[in-house]
């Protein structure tokens, strides 16, 4: 993953999401959307599409400690591609962040 160009491309626009977004907020002040491509998330997703198209091999299997994984095991109705996404949020995000999606 961190050999791949795009990987790292997208590593660090998701780490650099949060700071954006909240020199947004201390700009523009409250009341203002400061994040309406929800940049934080959608950052996250980006990257795990990234890796579960283009480096498949290198996804984890099932964290049996997830629910979510948990889930998707035991679920059919599941698209293998969000399945696949999920799973490669386990790479790069908590495990806290990582089951809520």
């Amino acid at each position: 993953m961190w050999a791949c160009k795009q990987c790292a491309e997208l590593y660090k626009a998701m780490k650099r999401a949060p700071e954006l977004v909240e020199a947004a907020r201390e700009e523009l002040g409250p009341g203002y959307d400061c994040d309406p491509f929800d940049s934080v998330l959608s950052t996250q997703i980006r990257l795990a599409r990234h890796i579960a198209l283009h480096h498949a091999e290198q996804v984890p299997d099932p964290d049996p400690a997830c629910a979510r994984c948990r889930s998707d095991l035991a679920s059919s109705t599941m698209p293998p591609e969000l399945v696949m996404e999920h799973r490669a949020r386990h790479l790069f995000a908590p495990p806290r962040i990582v089951e809520g999606l």
